[in-house]
Formats: structure tokens, sequence, C-alpha cells
């Protein structure tokens, strides 16, 4: 919980301008029983899929009474808060989980976000002439095999990271400001790995890599993103 509090106030100065908190599926990677305490102490509103709704208060809440927890479940349209205005869309993930990546726009920036899949052809149109991408490229092959994991199933290697990003960029009318490379695994993944590949998906495909491209730090925030 002070871990939470810390993040919050490092990068929002007061929690409590905190409009909301959107939760994209249930693995305790993203959401759990500790930062949902703060954010019940907040009074902070979590947003999350109806879907999720059962899943989150079976995992996380049973038997522990977050009565003024607050949830407010948005479906698949697009809902705001505050000055954002956000559309849901499912992505292909653990089966048993419900997962969903966000095209947020305000005012003529668009930026998505989507972390924990394994298939980007159904998902490719959202991310046409994005400003900011936040993708994931969550684990090297040949470290997979050292350390193999069947959970990597669910999730993006570097390669098919870098061949979505090169699609993305062949179908834009413009380039995006930034992609940042995230939800790198601890053990099978590398900062530096991730980013060679996708630099390696553009050279091969002789594509101009003509955007920043970074890689999300694992343990602490990023420096501040800005696209205006």
């Amino acid at each position: 919980m002070r871990r939470t509090r810390q993040i919050l106030k490092t990068n929002l100065g007061n929690p409590g301008d905190l409009d909301a908190v959107i939760i994209s599926h249930n693995h305790s990677d993203h959401i759990s029983y500790y930062p949902l305490r703060v954010f019940e102490e907040l009074g902070t509103t979590i947003r999350i899929h109806e879907n999720c709704l059962a899943q989150l208060k079976d995992k996380h809440l049973g038997g522990y009474g977050f009565g003024s927890l607050k949830i407010k479940p948005f479906a698949d349209a697009s809902f705001t808060t505050g000055d954002l205005t956000i559309q849901p869309f499912e992505v292909p993930h653990n089966p048993s989980f419900f997962t969903c990546g966000f095209v947020i726009t305000c005012m003529d920036k668009k930026t998505v976000i989507a972390t924990d899949f394994n298939r980007w052809q159904d998902s490719l149109e959202r991310f046409i002439d994005s400003d900011f991408i936040f993708v994931e490229s969550n684990h090297d092959l040949e470290l997979l095999r050292r350390y193999y994991n069947p959970n990597s199933q669910f999730h993006m290697p570097n390669p098919k990271t870098g061949q979505m990003i090169c699609e993305i960029r062949k179908k834009s009318k413009k380039a995006p400001k930034t992609v940042m490379l995230g939800h790198l695994s601890s053990q099978r993944n590398e900062p530096h790995i991730a980013l060679a590949e996708t630099r390696k998906a553009f050279k091969e495909a002789g594509i101009n890599l003509d955007f920043e491209l970074l890689a999300a730090p694992r343990l602490e925030s990023s420096d501040e993103i800005k696209i205006s």
C-alpha cells in the first residue's frame, strides 16, 4: 500500500485529483488487493469491463469488506473520464481472463494502450494514425527457450511486436510521436533486446523508423511523454 501511495504522489502530486483507475483485466500484476485498498481510501472510481466484474469481486474483493470501493463498470461502448474519451476493445489473452486494450482520445490526439495479448491482426486498425502507442513486447524467444513459461503463449514475443508496429506504420498516414514497448518479462526479456527486434523488423521491411522508440522501465514510472 505504501508503494502505491508513493507512485501516485510522485506522478500526480495530489492523488485525490485522480478521476478514475481503468483496469484492463484481473491478473494480479495489473490489479490486486493492496492497490484497491488505497483507491478505496482515496475515493477513486474503478472502471472495469462488465465481463470482468464478477471475477474482480471473487479474485480480489472476496471476504475483505470493500464496502466503500467505487466500481463503475463499462461495456463495449466508449466512455469518458475527465477530458478523455476511452474506447475499450477486447484483445486475445488467457481465455480465463477477459482483457481490454484502450483507444484514448483527447481533442485531436490519439493514444492506444494494449498489453497482455498474443495476436495483433484483429486489433491492427485500432492503432492506425496514433500519436502515442504503448504496446506489449513481452519476451525474447531465445530467453523463453532457456527459461520456459507456459503462460508466455498468451503474450506477444518481440518479433511479433516488431511486425505489428511495422504494419501500423505502413497503414498510418502519419508517424506516431512515440512508441513505447511495455510489459517486458523480467526473466525472459531485456529492454535492449526488445528495442533491437523492432528496429530489425523495420530494417528488414525497408521502412524508415521515423518516431521515438522506447522501452518502459519495469519497476518505476517512465519519463513523461509529451505528444502535443
